[in-house]
């Protein structure tokens, strides 16, 4: 199977997808903007191509001659976040196209720039042209479907997976009280939240630390808030690491904590779980579907300093709690989240775009079929319009 994929080569979710791909026979061919080399795909630049003496014709046209070439030389075209590529019908025709939307491009984080009519256009169209529609989470497949109007029965759920071979727990308790940020700075996860926390955490646990991995401008930001206090001084700031090296940060805490604004799945949870962590955070998006309350960890209204900073230090104050809570989180991770079996089920969910089983077929004399069946997590069935 020929898959082209619209995606960043750096991002971590990019790489594993590829990687899974690769490993069940698929050969994949990424598009992005500028100069990347990714590991088991081939590349090419974005870019339409500009008028010369032999293509004269209107950009709107040579637009849609470019982006059709991908669904002739590919057995399916998927988009993972829905920047404006410049999809149309006349580009998409009768190849096949699926989608993944991975949260921001659907629910704007704070202080976003407010979508554009034309860049709401454009993915609408995209919606209107897909042969599948997959996300993470529940929540989010119905937050897509009140965007692009449709049916939350046309988008498949599928969760992305934790390699448990990978995260897995420390050999022995963690002693210290670390409590670890594992988000990044941006604004949608919250970094502010645990950081105007912090002092009611010190106040109930006087030795807690804490440890904090995002990049290092962001963080100059978020030290300025702080400012030259006693807790300055508990904080480890460090830089975002490769996803193989994440497990070590993990295995060095009591409790992870995620306080997002906005958050469409919460693999990070996940990561946390699997390496026996439990975790507060926020109640709110998909992360309830990653985060079992009082069983996994603690779910929060982190926008409440003095509720998110109790809950934090409660934990950290009952061992016996927080470690039956790091077994069954590994155990919830085990039983639905284990990676090959979602891979498994991504890898499904392509197939079905690409034969035109996951929903409505692109072209009036192909039968419309059912979805992918048990393939996926939740709804089966994909959409064209």
């Amino acid at each position: 199977m020929r898959i082209c994929i619209f995606a960043h080569p750096g991002a971590t979710h990019t790489k594993r997808m590829v990687a899974a791909l690769n490993d069940r026979g698929a050969t994949v061919h990424l598009v992005y903007k500028g100069d990347h080399n990714p590991k088991g795909a081939t590349y090419e630049r974005f870019g339409v191509p500009g008028l010369s003496l032999g293509n004269s014709v209107r950009r709107s046209v040579r637009r849609a001659r470019y982006l059709s070439k991908f669904f002739q030389e590919h057995d399916l075209v998927t988009v993972f976040y829905l920047s404006d590529w410049g999809f149309h019908d006349e580009a998409i025709d009768c190849g096949r196209l699926a989608l993944w939307p991975w949260g921001s491009d659907i629910n704007a984080p704070p202080a976003a720039p407010p979508e554009t009519p034309r860049l709401r256009e454009r993915r609408m169209a995209m919606f209107d042209g897909a042969h599948g529609i997959a996300t993470c989470s529940h929540w989010f497949a119905d937050q897509v479907a009140e965007y692009a109007d449709i049916d939350a029965s046309e988008v498949n759920v599928i969760p992305l997976g934790v390699d448990l071979g990978l995260f897995k727990p420390a050999r022995q308790p963690v002693r210290e009280p670390v409590v670890g940020f594992l988000k990044g700075f941006g604004p949608a996860y919250g970094a502010e939240r645990f950081i105007d926390a912090m002092p009611e955490m010190v106040a109930r646990v006087p030795d807690v630390r804490f440890e904090m991995v995002g990049s290092r401008d962001r963080a100059k930001v978020l030290r300025r808030r702080i400012g030259d206090t006693e807790v300055a001084s508990r904080i480890t700031w460090i830089e975002p690491k490769p996803h193989d090296e994440i497990p070590k940060l993990l295995k060095r805490w009591q409790v992870s904590v995620i306080p997002s604004v906005v958050e469409s799945f919460g693999v990070a949870a996940l990561e946390s779980s699997a390496c026996g962590v439990p975790v507060v955070a926020s109640n709110v998006g998909g992360l309830p579907e990653t985060v079992i309350h009082d069983e996994t960890g603690l779910l929060t209204d982190a926008s409440d300093r003095e509720q998110f900073a109790d809950t934090v230090a409660g934990l950290l104050d009952d061992d016996e709690r927080r470690i039956e809570m790091g077994r069954k989180g590994r155990e919830f991770v085990a039983s639905h989240f284990q990676w090959d079996a979602c891979a498994d089920q991504w890898m499904r969910f392509f197939e079905a775009s690409a034969n035109g089983t996951n929903g409505y077929t692109a072209c009036p004399d192909q039968q419309q079929t059912p979805g992918m069946g048990t393939g996926a997590v939740a709804a089966t069935t994909g959409h064209h319009a």
